[in-house]
């Protein structure tokens, strides 16, 4: 499985690499929209994951499952021949169900729970790192780089992730696959510095603007997912990687914008601007 899982990281940085080489011929990381620490975050990020987080977590969530369920290995392997649609399908939207959860518990009020405070602070501080791209100057932008930017055991405890794994032990191998491309490809394309989006939705015809307005209660698109990286009251909303319709019906947390952020990125303490290893390592787990 760690075979299959690396085949899909090395996929996920080949599309990551092609929308970084479409933002450097559009001049999108240059004039201070991408810091040099930007870049060494990503490679931190990726060096982490692709060598510490992701091979732990597929340990950890095989061997559990091995433990607590030896005899359901490969039992719906049955659903993936047959059903490959409704089951690609399926898997999206219980993925982005629970991926949206938790992005909504990080950003949300501290709970009164003292258990649930703590848990939220986990998550709180590990996604941080994620808000934190850009420089001093304000200048700095979102783009696909930061995709793959957060801190150390997000991933590990990502909920999604382990729903994943769940479905490649019972034997959704394609399932599990064609579903996790899909998210990821567009995922990434939210990240990318893109505008597309904007072009349609404050286009002069009608049909097409209000076409595209209605999409975005359903697909979270760049210029969203820009807000929820911008430093506004935007910044809470739009949690979706890909579903948006949960934002909407589920979080009330849909911000439909006409225009790009004025300021990307959270601010930052001086340590964490001035070490990228502090940024990405240093859990405050006790509130300030």
């Amino acid at each position: 499985m760690e075979n299959v899982s690396n085949g899909y990281t090395t996929y996920s940085l080949g599309v990551i690499a092609f929308f970084i080489l479409y933002e450097w011929a559009k001049g999108a990381t240059k004039a201070g929209k991408k810091t040099g620490k930007d870049w060494q975050m990503l490679g931190i990020a990726v060096t982490w994951l692709h060598f510490v987080e992701r091979p732990l977590l597929i340990l950890s969530s095989f061997g559990l499952f091995t433990l607590l369920m030896p005899e359901h290995a490969g039992v719906l392997a049955w659903l993936d021949d047959r059903y490959l649609i409704a089951g690609v399908i399926g898997f999206i939207l219980i993925d982005e169900l629970l991926h949206g959860w938790v992005h909504n518990f990080s950003h949300a009020r501290t709970p009164n729970n003292p258990i649930l405070a703590k848990l939220q602070r986990w998550y709180k501080v590990t996604h941080r790192t994620h808000h934190l791209h850009g420089g001093a100057d304000n200048r700095g932008e979102l783009g696909v780089s930061q995709t793959i930017v957060v801190g150390w055991g997000w991933a590990f405890t990502l909920p999604n992730y382990w729903f994943g794994y769940l479905c490649l032990y019972l034997g959704l191998f394609h399932v599990w696959a064609i579903g996790t491309a899909i998210k990821s490809i567009w995922g990434i394309h939210t990240h990318a510095n893109l505008d597309y989006d904007l072009k349609l939705l404050n286009h002069r015809n009608p049909v097409v603007s209000k076409t595209m307005y209605a999409l975005c209660h359903i697909l979270t698109f760049p210029t969203q997912h820009h807000h929820h990286h911008s430093r506004s009251p935007t910044s809470a909303c739009n949690l979706q990687n890909m579903l948006a319709l949960y934002d909407w019906l589920l979080w009330k947390k849909l911000a439909i914008e006409f225009e790009r952020p004025k300021i990307y990125g959270w601010r930052k303490n001086e340590k964490e601007e001035n070490s990228v290893l502090y940024r990405y390592f240093y859990r405050p787990l006790r509130k300030s």
